[in-house]
């Protein structure tokens, strides 16, 4: 009965670690060079200088992890991996603003290079395969320089609270990452990213909003 026991408890626990294992894999395919990329207008009397080179995925280490690899395939657990996962987005706009609002003041990139992700992941008893297809960009990041890091009294890692208004939402004009605002609501969150407009909030639900300065209160 104890020998039978024990073996339950083994099979139990080894299937629940085979239906958890997962494996992944990304197939990185280079796409094109663009002189200049920008998700936003750009203030022709800005004095916009560079703030940072080779921002983002390091495309010289995408290709030598490339020509490491089998068919595109760079595996989860080589060096570039995380460094993907970290700078990827959904659309070509949101990888853009990963690495633009990654500094201070960034406001678009040059001398961008920009890959598309394939990211599969295989799981279950059986490992059946899923794939998801996402962008990552390297480049040099323009804009403005700021004192200490810091854009009207605003910094990195602030904890905000802003009032969802109509007037807020014009000026968000319908950001697709806040389809479930509510008209008059309180919303809290922390400053990841400082551009010359607006500050990059990440709610607590997740989402990631650009809110005017102006709109914007500390909580201390």
């Amino acid at each position: 009965m104890k020998r039978l026991f024990i073996y339950g408890v083994f099979v139990f626990f080894a299937t629940i670690l085979l239906h958890s294992c997962k494996t992944s894999t990304i197939r990185v395919t280079p796409m094109g060079e663009l002189n200049m990329i920008s998700t936003r207008n750009i203030n022709k009397a800005e004095d916009y200088q560079s703030l940072k080179t080779y921002a983002g995925v390091s495309s010289t280490d995408v290709n030598n992890a490339l020509s490491e690899s089998k068919n595109r395939l760079i595996k989860k657990k080589h060096r570039i991996f995380k460094e993907i996962m970290k700078y990827k987005g959904k659309t070509l706009n949101e990888a853009v603003d990963n690495v633009v609002k990654s500094q201070v003041g960034g406001e678009y990139l040059m001398n961008a290079r920009f890959f598309l992700v394939e990211i599969s992941e295989k799981k279950g008893d059986n490992l059946q395969e899923s794939s998801k297809f996402q962008y990552v960009l390297s480049g040099d990041i323009w804009g403005t320089k700021s004192v200490n890091n810091e854009i009207q009294g605003f910094r990195l890692d602030d904890k905000v609270i802003f009032t969802y208004t109509r007037a807020l939402k014009k000026a968000m004009n319908g950001n697709k990452n806040f389809e479930e605002g509510e008209i008059n609501k309180q919303y809290e969150g922390k400053i990841v990213g400082l551009s010359g407009a607006d500050a990059t909030i990440r709610l607590e639900n997740g989402s990631v909003v650009d809110i005017p300065y102006n709109m914007l209160r500390k909580i201390e």
